[in-house]
C-alpha cells in the first residue's frame, strides 16, 4: 500500500524439495493440471476452522484472467475481491517485493520453492488475532519427479516405485500481530514527516542572555522535501560547546 485508499494482500508458501526431486515439466500439458504446482489444485480460504472455511480456486481464476488479458476480472478471496489490474498495479510498485502471483516454478536449482497466492483487497485488515482464531488455509498438490529413478527401467508389476511423485501440501497460517509484512508504508511515513516536523538545531552554549549571540542556530531543517542535503561541518571554539 502507499496511501489510505487501501492495500492488496497475498500469502507466500515456501518449502524445500529433497535433493533427488525436480520439477515435472511437460510442454504438452497445461499450467492448470501440470507443473510442480498445478494451478487447478491451489485452494485458499480465511477462517477459524478448516472444516468451516470454504476453500477457493484463486490461482486458476487469476491465471485465466492473465491469459485473457482481462484486467477487470475480479480475483482473490470472496471477502476481498478486486480487479486483477488493480491488484497487479498495486503489488508491482517499486517499493513492493515484486512477487509473481501463482507462478509455478519451472526449476528449483537450490531446492527451495516459493509460491505466492493472491488474496485480494484488505483481507488482513482488522483480522490479526493472537488467539489463532483467524487463519489463512492453503491446500495444493506438489507434482515432482524422482530424478534418480526416472532413468531406470521399471516394472510396475514387480512393485517398483514410479518416478513420478505427487503429494498434497496443506498449511494453516495464523494471522497475528507482527506476522504480516507491510510494504511501502515506510515511504509514505517518511514523506508525511516533512509536513508535521519543525526542527531547529542549536549549537553552542550560553551561560546568560548576553551570550546567546554565541549560539549557532539552523532553522527548519526538516523542510527539504526529502531532497539530498550535503553534510555540514560544525566548528566550535570552546570545549563547552554542545548540541
Amino acid at each position: 500500500r502507499t496511501n489510505t485508499t487501501g492495500n492488496v494482500n497475498y500469502v507466500q508458501v515456501t518449502f524445500t524439495l529433497g535433493n533427488k526431486y525436480g520439477v515435472n515439466n511437460n510442454p504438452n500439458d497445461d499450467q492448470y493440471e501440470s507443473g510442480l504446482i498445478p494451478l487447478s489444485s491451489v485452494r485458499v480460504g480465511r477462517g477459524t476452522f478448516l472444516e468451516l472455511t470454504p476453500l477457493e480456486h484463486v490461482c486458476k481464476e487469476y491465471a485465466e484472467a492473465a491469459a485473457a488479458e482481462d484486467a477487470a476480472q475480479l480475483v482473490g478471496l470472496s471477502a476481498g475481491r478486486v480487479a486483477k489490474g488493480t491488484f497487479d498495479h498495486t503489488a508491482a510498485q517499486p517499493c513492493g517485493p515484486q512477487a509473481s502471483m501463482c507462478a509455478s516454478p519451472t526449476s528449483v536449482p537450490d531446492q527451495f520453492v516459493s509460491f505466492n497466492i493472491p488474496l485480494g483487497f484488505e483481507v488482513f485488515d482488522d483480522q490479526a488475532s493472537n488467539d489463532l482464531s483467524n487463519n489463512i488455509f492453503v491446500h495444493f498438490v506438489v507434482n515432482a519427479i524422482d530424478t534418480v529413478e526416472r532413468g531406470k527401467a521399471k516394472n510396475p508389476n514387480a512393485g517398483d516405485a514410479p518416478w513420478q511423485m505427487k503429494t498434497t501440501l496443506f498449511a494453516s497460517i495464523p494471522i497475528v500481530d507482527g506476522g504480516i509484512n507491510i510494504f511501502c508504508d515506510g515511504i509514505t511515513a517518511k514523506t508525511d514527516l516533512k509536513d508535521v516536523a519543525d526542527v531547529d538545531i542549536v549549537v553552542g552554549s550560553a551561560m546568560n542572555t548576553g551570550e546567546l549571540t554565541r549560539l549557532r542556530i539552523m532553522q527548519d531543517i526538516a523542510s527539504t522535501d526529502l531532497a539530498t542535503v550535503a553534510s555540514q561541518r560544525i566548528d566550535t571554539d570552546s570545549i563547552e560547546s554542545a548540541l
